[in-house]
C-alpha cells in the first residue's frame, strides 16, 4: 500500500510556507522515517488515519492540545484539498469561548482511492514562532524567536518526536493582551535520526485551571548530530 502526498503553503502571510512535495511512499511494516510520519496526530498506520477534517482537528486536540483539557475544536472549513479549524479556550465551567488555535490540515490519498487528513501545523496569534521554520533541521536542541503573549508573559515550547518529550524551555513574552519578542534555547538528548519528523509547540495556559489558552504547532526534522 502507498500513499500520494500534496502539500501546499498554507496559514498567513507572516509564516514560512511548506514547500510543495508530491511524493508517494510504500506503507510497509517498518517504514523509513519519511514526510508523513509526524506530520498526522495521532502517530498510527495511515490505514487508521483520520478520513475527515474534523475527525483530524480532532485527534490532534486530544493528543497535543493539552488532552481533556482542550476544547473539542469547531468544524472544519475546507478549501479543496486542505482545511483549517478553530480550537477554542474554555472557560472555568468548560464553555469554549474565543480562539486558542488554528489548525491547518491536508489532505492525502491512498493507493486504494480513499482519502486521509493529516495535522500539518497550528498556528496562535498569541505565539508566532519566526524561527525555527517548517522543515528547518535540528540536531540537540534549537534557538526559538518570536512574539507572543501569555499569563505573566510565560510561554512554554517543547519538542516532541514519535517516541515522546525530548525537551522544554520556557520563554518571556508579552502580556496584558500584547505581544512582544521573545527568544528561549530548547535543548534535548539526541536520538538516532536521519530527517525523522518531529514537532515544535509553544503554549500557554490559563492561571485559573490550567486550560489552554494559545499554542502554535511547528513541524521540524531532526537530524544527527555531527
Amino acid at each position: 500500500m502507498a500513499v500520494a502526498l500534496v502539500l501546499s503553503g498554507c496559514g498567513s502571510d507572516s509564516e514560512s510556507t511548506i514547500p510543495e512535495i508530491s511524493e508517494t511512499i510504500g506503507l510497509g511494516a517498518t517504514p523509513e522515517p519519511r514526510l508523513l510520519e509526524l506530520m498526522v496526530w495521532p502517530n498510527t498506520p495511515p490505514q487508521e488515519w483520520p478520513t475527515t477534517p474534523d475527525e483530524a482537528a480532532a485527534a490532534f486536540a486530544e493528543h497535543v492540545a493539552l488532552g481533556e483539557r482542550a476544547a473539542v475544536p469547531r468544524p472544519a472549513v475546507q478549501d479543496g484539498t486542505t482545511a483549517t479549524a478553530e480550537l477554542p479556550r474554555l472557560a472555568e465551567d468548560g464553555t469554549p469561548f474565543g480562539v486558542a488555535s488554528v489548525i491547518n490540515m491536508q489532505t492525502v490519498l491512498l493507493d486504494d482511492g480513499s482519502t486521509a487528513w493529516v495535522v500539518i501545523g497550528a498556528q496562535s496569534e498569541e505565539i508566532v514562532v519566526d524561527f525555527p521554520a517548517t522543515g528547518e533541521l535540528l540536531a540537540g536542541g534549537t534557538f526559538v524567536r518570536g512574539q507572543g503573549r501569555g499569563f505573566e508573559g510565560t510561554i512554554i515550547f517543547r519538542i516532541e518526536d514519535r517516541d515522546g518529550q525530548m525537551g522544554t524551555a520556557l520563554a518571556q513574552g508579552g502580556a496584558l493582551g500584547e505581544n512582544q519578542p521573545f527568544e528561549t534555547h530548547v535543548l534535548f538528548d539526541q536520538r538516532p535520526a536521519s530527517g525523522d519528523w518531529a514537532i515544535l509547540t509553544g503554549y500557554s495556559t490559563s492561571p485559573v485551571d490550567g486550560s489552554l489558552s494559545a499554542l502554535t504547532m511547528v513541524p521540524t526534522r531532526l537530524v544527527d548530530k555531527s
